[in-house]
């Protein structure tokens, strides 16, 4: 499954300058913010999660398996700008799965509470998953 979300972009969004968004390449580490809930359809679930001084990046994942279903995430900075919304709409294999790094172009990333939305797109009865945040 990494070797598929390498192969091909995995997210799509409108993303600005100041970071890159790619794939993520690893493991999740030790998190900042674990969750295991569900999600129904139109349904949006909201999480924050507080980011210290001198990290390099984050790396979030957003995790629901089922592939016939179909959850975005949208990620906002702690000065209230949106980096982007992202979905699981890599051609080769739909997955269930957002899984990404947030790099700032240069420096660390922005400390302070960064915000997660999670929205239930196409969902039919509920969906369940998992959603973590790492910081490095």
């Amino acid at each position: 499954m990494v070797a598929a979300l390498l192969a091909a972009p995995v997210v799509s969004a409108k993303n600005t300058t100041e970071y890159t968004v790619r794939p993520s390449s690893g493991e999740i580490p030790p998190v900042s913010i674990q969750i295991y809930d569900s999600i129904t359809q139109g349904q949006t679930k909201t999480y924050y999660t507080n980011v210290g001084t001198g990290v390099n990046w984050l790396e979030v994942d957003l995790n629901w398996g089922n592939q016939a279903n179909s959850l975005s995430l949208t990620i906002y900075k702690p000065s209230g700008s949106s980096i982007g919304t992202y979905y699981d709409i890599d051609d080769r294999v739909i997955d269930g799965r957002i899984h990404i790094d947030i790099v700032p172009s240069q420096g660390y990333v922005e400390s302070g509470q960064w915000k997660y939305k999670v929205y239930g797109v196409s969902v039919v009865g509920t969906e369940d998953y998992t959603f973590n945040v790492a910081q490095h």
